[in-house]
């Protein structure tokens, strides 16, 4: 068995034969100290593990050849067990913020649970980006001064810094880049909602950040089919979205819809999630639009997605629909550049 550690992601492998199956097992981090608590009862669920999950490990070359394009979906889907996109902390705090009878102290005791993102709300609470340099000593302090819907978008922020930071080998993509294209994304989905749709800026905001979940999810296999992609690169589109349904019959934007609907999103994002390079087939799904945008002026603002996205053309469909001209995707990408620069700094 292959875990890691949710605080650390410091990945090990166990031999099965040495654990006692049916029990309940817990044991220190060997890299960060954190409790790691395994349960291998029979009747256990994966999101019943606390403090490791599962790590994801491609199909064995000899069974894949023979599986359907459904049957390699669901078992990626399957395999994947707790993607740390949406940790168990986010989803709480959400739940509370959306209850219009939740306090500030309720919000607090939530985020407290988690040390490691407590710490890194109030870094960023603290910050000039924020404009309140010093001043936030406490969570419940951070909850009070920035608001619901500031807090919320730090949360996200924080609790997808760390999984979003990783290296994406399939994708070309160096530890890190992956990182600063979902934040920019994310940032300018808030500035394009804030000037057009400011009901869902919040939306916005998290659906940007995760915009490119799918990606993490087929690295391994993109990876491994890299000859046949750089193939189709070169003779027939250069396109990556071409080239992963050309190589596995299907792209990361589906696999995205998957997960989120193994989430439970709302359909709003789950459909924005899904359609974000091709918001014309979103039936109208103005969250898609805002999405598909705030990818382009990531990639202006030079947080690419990865080689072979940056090619794809602004769907004039999408500036209609919020009103928006060409040129506001320049204006709004120097903006970005700067807020990327500032909150990696801080979460680094």
């Amino acid at each position: 068995m292959q875990i890691a550690c949710t605080s650390c992601d410091k990945t090990y492998s166990l031999p099965d034969e040495r654990l006692p199956q049916g029990k309940i097992v817990s044991f220190p981090c060997p890299s960060c100290k954190a409790k790691i608590k395994l349960d291998l009862r029979p009747d256990a669920k994966a999101n019943d593990t606390n403090g490791a999950r599962l790590v994801f490990k491609p199909l064995n070359e000899e069974n894949e050849s023979e599986l359907t394009t459904d049957d390699i979906k669901k078992k990626i889907i399957k395999r994947i067990n707790d993607l740390p996109p949406m940790p168990k902390v986010l989803l709480k705090a959400r739940r509370v913020l959306d209850d219009p009878n939740s306090s500030f102290k309720d919000i607090s005791t939530i985020i407290e649970t988690d040390q490691a993102i407590a710490a890194k709300v109030l870094k960023v609470a603290n910050s000039a980006y924020y404009g309140l340099s010093g001043m936030v000593s406490s969570i419940h302090q951070a909850s009070v001064v920035l608001g619901y819907q500031t807090l919320e978008q730090v949360i996200t922020m924080v609790s997808s810094a760390s999984m979003l930071g990783k290296q994406l080998r399939g994708y070309g993509l160096n530890a890190g880049a992956l990182w600063r294209h979902s934040l920019a994304t994310a940032l300018a989905c808030k500035g394009i909602a804030e000037k057009r749709a400011p009901s869902i800026e919040n939306d916005a905001f998290s659906v940007g950040l995760i915009h490119d979940a799918g990606k993490l999810a087929l690295d391994p296999y993109v990876a491994k089919k890299r000859p046949e992609i750089e193939r189709f690169l070169r003779d027939q589109s250069p396109s990556f979205l071409d080239a992963e349904r050309h190589a596995l019959g299907f792209d990361h934007t589906e696999i995205a819809h998957d997960l989120c609907m193994k989430w439970k999103l709302p359909e709003n994002q789950v459909s924005a999630m899904r359609h974000h390079h091709d918001p014309s087939a979103s039936d109208g799904n103005t969250l898609a639009h805002i999405v598909h945008l705030g990818n382009h002026v990531a990639y202006r603002a030079g947080f690419s997605g990865g080689p072979g996205f940056d090619s794809e053309t602004m769907n004039p469909e999408s500036l209609e629909s919020l009103r928006l001209k060409p040129e506001f995707a320049e204006e709004l990408a120097a903006e970005v550049v700067a807020s990327v620069e500032e909150i990696n700094a801080m979460l680094s």
